[in-house]
């Protein structure tokens, strides 16, 4: 029984045109890569943002909340009389 063989035939080109396109990919890459430099600068102003305005919710529920307990206070305290 003879052997099957199967091969690939790469030729320098090949491999130097696989290069080239590794290399433009990779160049891509760089470029994106310089432009996330501002990134965590960037998150930390978000996060010191939220932290402020996160106060701000927490004293709106509280004011809501202390009216509508005044609101059914007087109307408890008006149907008592």
């Amino acid at each position: 029984m003879a052997e099957e063989t199967t091969g690939v035939r790469i030729t320098q080109q090949a491999i130097y045109a696989k290069q080239l396109e590794h290399g433009e990919t990779l160049v891509k890459i760089l470029e994106k890569l310089d432009h996330l430099d501002e990134v965590p600068a960037r998150l930390r102003e978000v996060e010191l943002t939220l932290a402020r305005l996160a106060w701000i919710e927490k004293v709106a529920y509280t004011g809501l909340a202390a009216g509508v307990t005044g609101l059914v206070s007087a109307l408890v305290s008006f149907i008592v009389r």
